[in-house]
């Protein structure tokens, strides 16, 4: 049983709801800190066992971090392989056959602590990058109660997880929110091959890729 967790989520995650239920019933106090607009703020003098970052938008600064007693843990939407933002996207651009998620301790640079745990599938022929971020988000929250729990039990079991995966490694690259922008840009000079790899990784309800003609700005629509 942990005395005192902070867990950090995207405002409205509905993913993060299962995770937050199963840390009630693991812990004695629970700080829930939605993400989104605000920064994060907790007392001085309040410490944590644990801290645990789902799909949150903040870099946490040292001094928060250092609010745990055992670990600040991280899980990312992605394999070590996929550092920073826009990794489904990358992911299916590239035609990669597997992609993953990875639990990770959290010090002061994006996607770098020492690796916890990493769940590795099949992306699919069909996959979209809505299909497969979907898919990603239910591991990880299976992932993060799996972990949960295992802490919950006895801290020390991070030891012997950080001891299973001490092999693995990120990777040096990184890719960052205005590599992303730019990648949603399309050339009018491409290919028909390149075109529908650049519209499978890049379009979803939300967001589509572009083109920008004459000034004009013309995305795609199905």
């Amino acid at each position: 049983m942990f005395d005192k967790i902070l867990f950090l989520k995207r405002d409205k995650d509905l993913f993060a709801k299962k995770i937050i239920s199963e840390l009630k019933k693991r812990s004695k106090h629970l700080s829930v800190i939605s993400t989104d607009k605000s920064k994060v703020k907790t007392k001085n003098n309040i410490k944590f066992d644990f801290i645990f970052a789902f799909r949150s938008h903040h870099i946490l600064k040292k001094k928060l971090i250092k609010k745990a007693k055992y670990a600040a843990i991280n899980f990312h939407p992605g394999p070590p392989e996929y550092r920073g933002i826009g990794c489904v996207n990358y992911a299916l651009y590239e035609k990669s056959r597997n992609y993953g998620a990875t639990a990770h301790l959290i010090d002061e640079k994006i996607d770098h602590g020492r690796i916890i745990d990493v769940k590795i599938f099949k992306i699919g022929k069909a996959d979209s990058v809505e299909s497969l971020l979907n898919r990603t988000y239910k591991i990880q929250v299976k992932q993060a109660i799996q972990i949960i729990s295992s802490l919950s039990r006895d801290p020390e079991n991070l030891k012997k997880m950080l001891k299973k995966n001490k092999e693995k490694r990120w990777s040096k690259k990184i890719k960052k929110r205005i590599f992303l922008n730019k990648f949603y840009k399309i050339n009018k000079n491409i290919s028909r091959v390149d075109l529908k790899r650049k519209i499978r990784a890049t379009a979803t309800k939300k967001f589509k890729p572009y083109l920008t003609l004459h000034g004009m700005k013309f995305a795609y629509t199905e």
